[in-house]
């Protein structure tokens, strides 16, 4: 069963509308503003780059970046920090960092970034003892980072 859920955008900029590779993607893919002047990014270097787009984020949800394969692949652009939160009312922009050796161009129009619409709870956050942290002691315990074989 697929659900579905509106979440209401604007244009800020001239810029196409978010869209869905397929009818099943969970990414949504933001691009470039057509104004957007053209502009070269350093091997590690990074860019913040308006995405045109406010969004409404629906309650109880969140929006985050996550990169686009192709551009990861092929650009070597990674996305860098990106959560919408449900009470931003501001443009979204996209920050992207160069991981390659080589720089590379962003262009407007192109498709950047995506984010993918996710549930959060809002838990409180209560202080405990080491002790009354957790009722039980796991295989793993403090492990990480490996520690189960795969690094």
């Amino acid at each position: 069963m697929k659900r579905r859920r509106e979440m209401k955008v604007t244009r800020v900029r001239d810029v196409k509308l978010p869209t869905r590779g397929t009818s099943q993607s969970a990414g949504i893919d933001f691009y470039v503003p057509n104004t957007f002047k053209e502009r070269s990014i350093g091997p590690g270097h990074k860019a913040f780059i308006p995405s045109g787009i406010k969004a409404n984020v629906p309650p109880g949800h969140a929006l985050i970046a996550f990169n686009k394969s192709g551009v990861a692949l092929k650009k070597g652009l990674f996305v860098g920090a990106c959560v919408v939160d449900e009470d931003y009312q501001g443009e979204i922009h996209l920050h992207v960092v160069n991981v390659g050796t080589e720089a590379v161009v962003i262009e407007p129009g192109e498709k950047l970034v995506q984010l993918v619409l996710v549930p959060v709870f809002y838990d409180t956050i209560e202080e405990v003892s080491q002790e009354a942290l957790f009722s039980e002691t796991t295989d793993r315990g403090a492990g990480g980072f490996g520690s189960t074989g795969n690094f």
